[in-house]
């Protein structure tokens, strides 16, 4: 009886150990996005924008609001 106890413990023991390797290969292994993300929503007053985001913005801005009129209601 213990036998099989000690033996479940080492394999649940293996399997905890092997899953927390995986998820450190993963975490180590994949390629990160990089680059910066804006939030358009504080482009206008946020000083810390540039102004290329802020025109982006402005241009991601009107063209949703054209679609948005188009739009049978």
């Amino acid at each position: 009886m213990s036998y099989n106890v000690k033996r479940e413990t080492v394999e649940i023991s293996i399997v905890i150990i092997a899953s927390i390797i995986a998820v450190l290969v993963m975490i180590f292994i994949f390629p990160r996005q990089q680059g910066r993300y804006y939030d358009c929503g504080m482009a206008e007053w946020h000083p810390d924008i540039p102004n290329k985001v802020k025109e982006e913005c402005r241009k991601i801005r009107t063209e949703n609001f054209k679609e948005n009129l188009q739009k049978p209601k």
